[in-house]
């Protein structure tokens, strides 16, 4: 069966969950192609959003004539990331194009918090055919894509293997549901629209600073960043780096992220101590850690230095009444020692 496979990919790990599946299906001999989302977002902005850009021609030629359709997006604030409804509308996709839509799968990434993103695409993909087949969906926990939570200088998070085990599962699980394996019980339907993150760097990243000593003008920035929020610099401009729009800029920090020499920071969040983020670095210099933990400091995985260091805290959260009670007065001593 034919599969058309839309993603939405920050740094490449919701990039990486849709091989997986085109792997698995591919196996199964189904024809699978990819479609990434924020590179027909980036075009169809480009063109005003009034015309039907190669790219979006493309993925809606493909839904025509697809027996499977899944859809993917990395998780951005708890919800999706602007930009995805402008691609997932009628006007860009009309229902009509999923006609011969028998089956459909949704999958998103996170690092803090994976919302509700895999019920809404499943939503989606089930009010543009009811009749089609839910064959499930899947999260991935990864380290957190956000500055100012990002490991020091030298340090990047791992991967947790438990994670990519189960997106590789599901894919296993694809290709025997369409076997005629026993399909996952009906997802939840959301019944109000999932707005997508609005937030503005002004509020939280602040504007960036590009370090015209580093950068080489290579222009991967302008070529990464979904939201053209980055031009290349005028002809005959006395300083020869990008230009920043703040106004189109979203905060996805994939500027920051994979800058090839580190031209570009964001100043309010001191990103200049922080290391860059992206799937599947492999850098032998960088020290790799464990997804650092306190889930309720930032949905870190708890190890057992976590234990022990809340084991601490609570002692020391014991021993505060004898620290500051007055040893002058006999109440405050029955009290902490359980006399009368």
């Amino acid at each position: 069966m034919k599969t058309v496979i839309l993603f939405f990919s920050n740094t490449g790990s919701t990039k990486s969950m849709a091989v997986t599946f085109q792997k698995h299906l591919e196996g199964a001999g189904h024809s699978v192609s990819l479609h990434d989302g924020f590179s027909i977002l980036k075009e169809y902005l480009a063109a005003g959003e009034k015309e039907v850009t190669p790219l979006l021609s493309n993925y809606r030629g493909a839904l025509k004539e697809a027996d499977i359709v899944g859809i993917g997006s990395y998780v951005f604030l708890s919800t999706i990331p602007k930009g995805v409804e402008t691609i997932l509308t009628k006007e860009t996709t009309p229902t009509s194009l999923f006609a011969k839509m028998k089956y459909y799968f949704s999958f998103s990434s996170f690092g803090h918090s994976s919302g509700e993103v895999t019920y809404y695409l499943a939503t989606y993909l089930h009010k543009k055919n009811e009749f089609a087949k839910y064959l499930g969906s899947v999260s991935q926990r990864d380290p957190v894509n956000d500055i100012p939570r990002q490991p020091p200088r030298g340090r990047i998070d791992e991967v947790p293997t438990k994670e990519l085990k189960k997106v590789d599962d599901f894919g296993k699980d694809l290709v025997a549901r369409l076997n005629g394996g026993k399909l996952p019980p009906m997802h939840k339907i959301l019944t109000t629209r999932h707005y997508p993150a609005d937030a503005k760097p002004g509020d939280y990243l602040g504007p960036i600073k590009i370090d015209s000593e580093k950068c080489t003008s290579c222009l991967e920035c302008v070529t990464v960043c979904p939201y053209n929020a980055l031009a290349k610099p005028e002809e005959g401009a006395a300083v020869k780096i990008p230009v920043w729009d703040g106004s189109s800029c979203y905060g996805c920090s994939r500027c920051f992220n994979l800058c090839p020499v580190r031209a570009i920071e964001f100043p309010k969040v001191r990103s200049e101590k922080k290391e860059q983020y992206f799937w599947g670095r492999s850098d032998p210099e960088l020290v790799r850690q464990p997804i650092p933990c306190f889930p309720i400091l930032m949905c870190r995985a708890v190890t057992k230095t976590d234990i022990v260091i809340l084991l601490i805290l609570i002692v020391c959260l014991q021993l505060i009444p004898f620290v500051f009670q007055d040893s002058n007065d006999d109440s405050s001593f029955a009290l902490v020692s359980g006399y009368s």
